[in-house]
């Protein structure tokens, strides 16, 4: 198999998972995370217009300490307090299908003649 056909297959694994996981990860476990942070008085983004652009700084806060911290664009402190066991998953999934997508198209960016 030639470095074309291993792109071409990378792309066809990692494009349409890395779409549905975009879209499932914000239904599910964000909007979830999401209320309950609200419960407790810490309001979603102001950045986030319901577009579901913070998805990514949940997924990040579930599983790397360095994001849970509040900072200007993001307050992760109660991320993983509101994280259920298929929240943790569908991040797990949803990081896996965002590094799978970048390393497809840094290949293909790289490879292209």
């Amino acid at each position: 198999m030639t470095i074309e056909g291993i792109i071409n297959l990378m792309l066809i694994i990692f494009m349409p998972l890395f779409l549905l996981m975009m879209v499932v990860f914000q239904r599910v476990s964000a909007a979830h995370i999401s209320k309950g942070m609200e419960s407790e008085g810490v309001p979603p983004p102001s950045w986030d217009k319901g577009l579901g652009a913070s998805a990514p700084c949940y997924a990040m806060a579930i599983f790397f300490r360095r994001w849970r911290g509040p900072t200007f664009m993001f307050d992760g402190r109660l991320v993983p307090k509101y994280a259920r066991t298929i929240d943790k998953v569908l991040a797990a999934i949803y990081l896996f299908s965002v590094i799978g997508v970048s390393a497809t198209l840094i290949l293909a960016a790289y490879f292209d003649h």
